[in-house]
């Protein structure tokens, strides 16, 4: 599979701003290859989920089983996230590239079904097994969006010092993104996941997401887990210098529950 490297965009020069310093600790080098493992598990019980899954799709509605989109890893690098399609065939063929939302009406009825529990990125395990993505970290974005965001907010490009991840600190804890203050509130959580990631701090993300999978409310997920966070934005991610306005979208997204 071929990767394409997006140019990084000096935010500091561009924005006047100090961006905060990250090291990150080695414990991602490890988790990685221990992701690639734990992926090979998953398939087990994974497999029969997505043929069923897939079989239910091909009933109801037209157009392919799977979705593919180009999204943005590490160190700015693109690849082809592969998930569920959930949308109409040809969704953003009027509007370009948006940002979605649960009461999106490009959404297919058994796609409202998949979303809540995100049943629909099951299939990125595979990208986990290549090695493109982990278990746990940011949310992989697209490139029609980062390079906008990498101008607006300061340190947006240091959520690619790791892999994206299926599920993360971020997307438990703040529904999803619909405008810059909503993306700056991810990215503080991205941040902290990307200089504290532990044993223990996944083992608690991913014990939210089994149970925001059997439906449970987001809210007592992370409750539950240990792993509720209450955002502060830091200062330097208001740039003096951004352009202004929102990020180009249709449709805007409901709190989460």
């Amino acid at each position: 599979m071929t990767t394409q490297t997006l140019s990084p965009i000096p935010e500091a020069a561009s924005s006047g701003a100090e961006v905060e310093e990250i090291v990150v600790p080695r414990y991602f080098g490890f988790r990685r290859w221990f992701d690639r493992f734990v992926a090979l598990l998953l398939l087990i019980p994974g497999l029969p989920m997505m043929f069923a899954i897939a079989i239910l799709l091909i009933l109801t509605s037209d157009g392919p089983v799977f979705y593919r989109q180009r999204r943005v890893g590490l160190k700015g690098r693109v690849f082809t996230l592969l998930k569920f399609r959930t949308m109409i065939p040809d969704a953003e063929k009027k509007t370009g590239p948006v940002w979605t939302s649960v009461n999106d009406p490009r959404i297919t009825k058994v796609g409202k079904l998949l979303r809540p529990t995100h049943l629909d990125e099951l299939p990125q395990i595979f990208n986990v097994l290549l090695g493109e993505m982990m278990l746990i970290g940011p949310r992989p974005e697209r490139p029609e969006f980062t390079v906008r965001l990498s101008e607006e907010i300061p340190g947006y490009d240091h959520r690619s010092l790791i892999s994206p991840g299926v599920t993360g600190l971020a997307q438990m804890n703040l529904p999803p993104d619909s405008d810059l203050e909503s993306v700056r509130r991810k990215l503080t959580l991205d941040l902290e996941y990307i200089k504290t990631g532990c044993l223990e701090l996944d083992a608690r993300i991913f014990f939210a997401t089994f149970l925001r999978l059997l439906g449970i409310p987001g809210r007592l997920c992370v409750r539950w887990a240990g792993v509720e966070r209450k955002v502060e934005v830091p200062a330097y991610m208001y740039s003096e210098h951004s352009v202004g306005g929102d990020i180009p979208q249709t449709y805007t997204d409901k709190s989460q529950e």
